[in-house]
């Protein structure tokens, strides 16, 4: 028996509706005249009654390259994610994670710092990076942030990049009902007298 599975369809094996990129499908095999045949379904398609002698079944997402290809850079590393985002903000929280992931893409080598200049309009400074990997100029603002600031910024750099590096992970655990604490108090005893 000849051993070869191909890539996902790009559509339905029931309805043949063009699956969507990073839509969740089942996809099963399963022997016919001694090799194995592939076969995708969509939610909608997809019954357990199909299961009934597949050699094997699992649920991947589908991956269309073309869609892949216009997403920024910036998608496929997420502390540069979490960059972009903090840097768009105008909170100070989110300034001071900006400037920590700033200095940690700087020291990776992706941002190269071309200036740093006083900010007269909000007594802080200014820092002029130029991203190599897209290839564009960023500002990222410094205004004189605390210590208090700066490690809040850093412990929701680190709560971003756990949540954009285990998506799933996350998705489970808000899935999964809270554990139940035990009481502090000690359970009441029953006296009884002989």
């Amino acid at each position: 028996m000849e051993i070869k599975i191909g890539k996902s369809a790009r559509v339905c094996q029931s309805c043949e509706r063009l699956f969507e990129h990073e839509e969740a499908i089942t996809s099963l095999v399963r022997v016919e005249n001694r090799v194995l045949v592939r076969e995708d379904y969509c939610a909608q398609c997809w019954a357990s009654e199909r299961a009934t002698g597949a050699y094997s079944i699992w649920s991947p997402r589908f991956y269309d390259p073309k869609v892949a290809e216009q997403q920024p850079p910036e998608v496929f590393s997420p502390l540069r994610q979490a960059f972009y985002e903090a840097a768009e903000s105008e909170d100070r929280g989110q300034l001071a994670t900006a400037y920590l992931a700033a200095q940690l893409l700087r020291r990776q080598k992706v941002f190269r710092l071309i200036k740093e200049a006083e900010d007269h309009e909000s007594d802080g400074r200014i820092a002029l990076y130029e991203d190599r990997i897209a290839n564009r100029l960023i500002e990222v603002r410094d205004p004189s942030l605390s210590y208090a600031e700066m490690e809040a910024g850093r412990a929701r750099l680190l709560e971003r990049l756990s949540e954009l590096e285990n998506p799933q992970e996350d998705l489970e655990n808000a899935e999964r009902p809270a554990p139940v604490e035990a009481s502090a108090e000690p359970a009441a005893e029953s006296v009884t007298n002989a």
